[in-house]
């Protein structure tokens, strides 16, 4: 049993908005839609399955240089062909870079839509290195606005994301990898039936709890399975503190040869510095392609 077609979203805004996008839609294909939103007709290539609203006013095709408010602009007129994607979705997952124009411009634009439709909106964005002084000073202004219009807003630090690349021997224009596991296993988790089943009113009950939210994912093997928590709180992102927390909806991934030992150990070390009446959500799924893997996901909130 899966949640109806379309109810999951993942859309990319802006040029590396869209990369994110298409490389973890690549690993959920069968249980999300994918829609793409740029001013630069190259952000499409090579997404043969993904929705594309292509925004540009010149005629150019060279995107919304530093004027995010041009970019809001060009989002409201082409708002109508992508319409019923939107009000098809229960949950939409937003991927963009902050610091340029159009993810700073229609970013926050598309999740104030969803949102006022009912949507839940969980926005991942990228914040840009610390020498780029302007693009930091529209991201700074941008990312109250995204998060307003989010109910999760998560910001990722483009230096941390680089660093995590290099360790990882991938490259950080693309996720480092972070991204697509962070997708794959929350559209999974959401979108399918599990050992322990987890679903859409239990992510509700978690994000909503007064405070800020976040989700993190870490992975690992059988044979070391901490490392997944070790992995889990070096997430590329900004300012992640995890102590005191509230609520969190936990879910581990692993293969066949997932235990009820590797479940117990993971989450306790996972959960053992948040506050002690936190309301823990626990799921759990076994897939074959994970054998020999472990993987968890986490939304974290009623953060200070």
């Amino acid at each position: 049993m899966t949640m109806e077609e379309g109810a999951i979203l993942i859309v990319g805004v802006g040029g590396v908005g869209c990369i994110w996008a298409t490389q973890a839609h690549s690993r959920c294909q069968e249980l999300s839609e994918l829609l793409l939103i740029d001013a630069d007709e190259s952000s499409f290539e090579g997404a043969s399955t993904a929705n594309c609203l292509f925004l540009d006013a010149g005629g150019e095709g060279k995107g919304s240089a530093a004027l995010p408010m041009m970019a809001t602009h060009r989002l409201r007129e082409g708002l109508d062909s992508v319409m019923p994607l939107i009000e098809k979705a229960e949950i939409m997952l937003i991927l963009t870079g902050l610091g340029g124009g159009m993810g700073s411009g229609a970013s926050s634009e598309i999740a104030s839509v969803a949102k006022n439709r009912g949507c839940l909106v969980l926005s991942i964005a990228g914040l840009p290195f610390a020498e780029q002084p302007l693009r930091c000073s529209i991201a700074n202004e941008a990312i109250s606005s995204l998060d307003s219009n989010s109910h999760v807003c998560i910001r990722v630090s483009m230096e941390r994301l680089a660093w995590q690349a290099r360790q990882r021997k991938t490259d950080w224009i693309t996720g480092s990898g972070w991204i697509e596991e962070l997708i794959e296993g929350l559209v999974t988790t959401i979108a399918e039936v599990g050992t322990i089943n987890l679903d859409l009113m239990d992510m509700r009950s978690i994000i909503e709890k007064p405070g800020n939210a976040t989700l993190i994912v870490g992975t690992g093997t059988t044979e070391i399975p901490g490392s997944v928590v070790e992995m889990a709180r070096n997430s590329p992102l900004s300012e992640l503190e995890i102590q005191g927390a509230k609520g969190c909806l936990v879910q581990l991934e692993g293969g066949p040869d997932m235990t009820l030992s590797h479940l117990d150990q993971i989450t306790d070390a996972f959960v053992s510095s948040m506050d002690p009446d936190c309301q823990v959500i626990m799921g759990a799924r076994t897939s074959d392609d994970m054998v020999g893997r472990l993987r968890l996901v986490a939304v974290v909130s009623g953060l200070g």
